[in-house]
């Protein structure tokens, strides 16, 4: 593989899943406590406006990956992973003779892909993350994802068992260079966590979800708050769910702690960068919804943590230039010293770490959903009982009706975000003075030249990023 001299540098890769940017202290400033986070911030460089390209976990964490958007090879849905004849970075770093370590769930590789991109998994589980749903199904609360308490703590539950096996790793003396990822669970719904962090903050005191003002949105979200039974919900209801989901970001950022603690007591510390983000975010209430949805492309859903530190680079950077989650492909394999041997879409994200731009890109873009006839794509109906009822309805919805995960595309500048949608309305939201995407100005005929250059401008993007071309070449002759 062709390559430059590899740096020498390791990487943790620590990835809460459904983790929003603003329950993090440091990128928002909200009463959330994470002062592990917030340290790695200070140490390094706080990303306040990264957005994934995807709102649920698989075709985002390919993205990552590869640097690939969903479409460009289809990876749509949470069940076509990445393939053993496709590229991604874990593959790139091992074949480069980097150790790579990983401990926590999966959402990214398909199993066959396993041998080339992992030199070692864990395979100690834990105890589940989640109790039952403790509500019964009529009651207001048995459909909405709210769990509330697990008990008392300390619990040795999936994520704690995976941070304290990535902890063992880096107290093995390990080969270096090595890959550590540690992919997580929490705050992934249902809401429910362990004493102290449950009763950790006041329900008074956390922030107001965004109003359920549904008659101009996608009609999958007017029926998610309807099937759901979130519109039986009371404003401290929703509070409740906000300062539950709070309340398992600090326990996420306690492990973090742990983990930085044992790197920092280290002599690793001083050649190991150090990468915190999350695939996606989640409604947390707002809009009178919870969870997240394939065609949802909510800033809540799309816009995630990003802190780095890497080693010989001044903290404390805040860096608002908008990026994309794609951009972590090129900005590892930059570090690393690995040429990729692909067509991929990232910028890497140094330049801006090193303070030599504030300027990276002009628009962002997302997109989710499927072809209403793709009648293989939905994930199958979960049944009412079991381990997993809790996406009953959610699964139920997307069958009975294929249009409400109907494939969307969006366009977000720094004013203006537009949404096309194959089934239902288009959106358009004046950021300026709508952050929170309340008021859709689609039908504001004094807009017509803003909708049609955001239009075109997505028109260039798919043409594009539509496909991409080996490197390698077949013979004709």
């Amino acid at each position: 593989m062709p390559r430059k001299e590899l740096s020498g540098l390791n990487f943790i890769l620590f990835m809460p899943d459904e983790l929003r940017a603003d329950a993090v202290h440091c990128i928002d400033g909200q009463g959330v406590r994470t002062p592990n986070t917030d340290a790695l911030a200070d140490q390094g460089s706080a990303f306040t406006r990264c957005f994934v390209q995807s709102p649920v976990c698989g075709p985002s964490r390919v993205s990552f990956m590869t640097g690939w958007y969903p479409h460009t090879r289809g990876h749509r849905t949470l069940t076509y992973l990445l393939r053993p004849h496709e590229p991604n970075l874990l593959k790139y770093l091992k074949s480069a003779d980097y150790h790579v370590e990983w401990h926590g769930k999966n959402d990214l590789l398909a199993r066959e892909s396993f041998a080339d991109s992992v030199s070692l998994r864990s395979t100690d589980r834990g105890s589940p993350p989640w109790p039952r749903n403790p509500f019964p199904p009529d009651h207001r609360l048995h459909k909405s994802f709210y769990f509330g308490s697990r008990g008392k703590g300390p619990l040795e539950d999936f994520d704690a068992t995976q941070v304290h096996n990535a902890i063992r790793f880096l107290k093995s003396q390990p080969r270096q260079p090595f890959f550590l990822y540690v992919p997580l669970i929490y705050p992934h719904p249902p809401y429910t966590v362990e004493e102290p962090y449950f009763s950790m903050y006041d329900r008074e005191e956390v922030p107001t979800p965004l109003p359920a003002k549904l008659a101009d949105k996608p009609h999958f979200m007017r029926e998610i708050h309807r099937c759901y039974g979130l519109d039986r919900l009371s404003e401290a209801d929703f509070r409740e769910i906000v300062a539950t989901y709070w309340g398992m970001v600090t326990r996420i950022d306690d492990l973090l702690g742990e983990l930085m603690g044992a790197l920092d007591s280290s002599p690793l510390r001083d050649n190991t960068v150090v990468i915190f983000t999350s695939d996606h975010g989640d409604y947390v209430g707002d809009y009178g919804l919870t969870e997240k949805w394939a065609s949802g492309l909510r800033d809540c859903l799309l816009r995630i943590p990003l802190v780095i530190r890497m080693p010989g680079i001044a903290g404390g950077r805040r860096i608002e230039a908008l990026t994309e989650g794609i951009d972590l492909f090129p900005t590892v394999m930059e570090l690393a010293g690995v040429e990729p041997q692909h067509t991929h879409f990232g910028r890497s994200l140094l330049p801006l770490v090193r303070g030599e731009t504030d300027e990276h890109r002009d628009a962002i873009f997302a997109e989710g959903g499927h072809l209403p006839s793709e009648s293989h794509t939905p994930e199958p109906v979960f049944p009412k009982d079991g381990p997993f009822a809790i996406y009953h309805e959610k699964t139920r919805i997307q069958n009975e009706d294929r249009t409400t995960i109907a494939k969307a595309a969006m366009v977000r500048t720094e004013k203006w975000k537009y949404v096309a949608r194959l089934a239902g309305r288009e959106e358009l939201y004046d950021l300026e003075s709508d952050p929170g995407e309340l008021v859709n100005r689609i039908d504001d005929e004094s807009l017509g030249d803003v909708v049609a250059e955001l239009r075109g401008r997505l028109l260039d993007w798919f043409l594009r990023t539509g496909d991409i071309v080996p490197f390698d070449q077949d013979q004709r002759w």
